[in-house]
């Protein structure tokens, strides 16, 4: 995959949540990690006495590695894959500063206008998030 496409999906200020891609096949899987630190300014809004990385940006964490599994295929090339759904989300602990987040996400299915991603993350080991994502492709 071309690493200026992988560069844009995951650097689209404000919200770049993955550092680094581990692992992809293409248009099928990929891995993600995120480290999440105490400057990150995202985790001391919510509470300053006791930052915690926000549910929702885990979940967008997880779609951003689904995008770029999504978009590892040529053929859609060209195309924006935008979140239009989660369901079966269950987020079960929180995240924090000194974690280390990491997404594992599975290209379910993909038909022409969409495609669906099954991900998880989690923190050494353990089970923080999951979700089935729905994307449209504008």
């Amino acid at each position: 995959m071309d690493l200026a496409i992988v560069k844009d999906i995951l650097n689209r200020y404000p919200l770049p949540l993955v550092d680094e891609i581990l692992e992809l096949k293409a248009g099928k899987m990929a891995v993600g990690v995120k480290q999440i630190s105490k400057e990150d300014t995202f985790a001391t809004g919510t509470n300053p006495e006791s930052p915690i990385l926000p549910g929702v940006l885990i979940i967008e964490a997880i779609a951003q590695v689904s995008a770029v599994a999504i978009h590892s295929e040529k053929k859609h090339e060209g195309k924006w894959a935008l979140l239009a759904k989660i369901t079966d989300c269950k987020i079960k602990r929180s995240v924090f500063p000194g974690d280390e987040l990491c997404m594992e996400v599975f290209v379910t299915k993909v038909k022409k206008t969409i495609a669906k991603a099954k991900g998880i993350a989690t923190v050494r080991g353990e089970l923080i998030c999951e979700a089935e994502l729905l994307f449209s492709f504008k």
